[in-house]
């Protein structure tokens, strides 16, 4: 049995160098750099919530 009850994917899309790798860092790990490098490829990050008593398993593709 899986610990979630529903997997979202969610893809952050735009332009080089606006602040899309900075926001999912912030959302999905709480903390802001001020630094980073460019995102080569993809990078993804997990993040748990909870919508209405279910369990949501967030995959954001950076």
């Amino acid at each position: 049995m899986s610990d979630y009850d529903y997997l979202f994917k969610v893809i952050v899309v735009g332009d080089g160098a606006v602040g899309k790798t900075a926001l999912t860092v912030r959302f999905a790990e709480g903390r802001f750099q001020d630094h980073y490098k460019m995102t080569i490829g993809v990078d993804f990050a997990i993040k748990m919530v909870e919508i209405g008593g279910k369990r949501v398993k967030l995959q954001i593709w950076d």
